[in-house]
């Protein structure tokens, strides 16, 4: 476990001696967390942001006032950029007037307005390189510092089992997995939506109010 602690500290180092503050993105889930608590540790001043599908989530509130009292940072709020795709082509809502003219927004949007408003350069995320193929070409290509876009990766070598130690050698509680064998955060799947729906009832039918056919999506589960 200490070498892999070793490794994620020494890329976010490297960072440390270009300056001293850095943004995270964070999803609430174990590999964010983790990833606050490492920047936490290595930078005076840490920030972070969530991408959110729903405005105004109890559940959400939750977990970023958890944030702020245990690492005194405070989470700046963003609309998912899917959200894009989704107003444009009416994903599970009807097609309301004016969709279309929905701005498409990008990720290095949301990126390059929240280093501007909160003088970042640097942003730290919690991928690893066995999460997806895909993720694991990019911590190839740069292993793990992506200097070119101003990103660090430090969690790239952790595997699920270290990423477990380290949440009970921090005593992290485990985040929620909203029904499913690993964390996703508050998308459209269907376990997600399930178990919004048996144990946030408020937060669901905020969810409906945007989505309103998401009940499409219980039917086979």
């Amino acid at each position: 476990m200490n070498e892999h602690i070793f490794s994620a500290l020494n890329l976010l180092k490297c960072v440390r001696q270009e300056t001293d503050s850095i943004g995270v993105s964070v999803s609430f889930g174990k590999d964010s967390l983790i990833t606050l608590d490492l920047c936490c540790a290595v930078f005076p001043r840490v920030e972070a942001f969530y991408l959110y599908r729903v405005r105004g989530m109890d559940i959400v509130k939750t977990y970023s006032d958890y944030v702020r009292h245990r690492w005194n940072v405070c989470v700046k709020m963003y609309p998912h950029f899917d959200l894009c795709r989704c107003y444009r082509h009416a994903v599970l809502q009807p097609h309301w007037q004016g969709l279309s003219e929905v701005p498409k927004i990008s990720m290095s949007d949301i990126e390059n307005d929240f280093r501007l408003i909160k003088n970042i350069k640097w942003i730290a995320y919690g991928w690893r390189r066995n999460d997806s193929l895909s993720r694991a070409l990019i911590m190839k290509n740069c292993a793990g510092y992506d200097f070119a876009n101003n990103r660090v990766f430090p969690l790239r070598a952790f595997t699920r089992k270290k990423v477990f130690e380290y949440l009970e050698k921090r005593k992290i509680p485990l985040p929620n997995n909203f029904g499913r064998k690993e964390q996703a955060g508050l998308d459209f799947h269907p376990q997600a939506l399930k178990f919004l729906k048996e144990n946030f009832v408020d937060d669901y039918k905020r969810w409906i109010t945007d989505f309103p056919f998401s009940e499409v999506q219980l039917q086979d589960v």
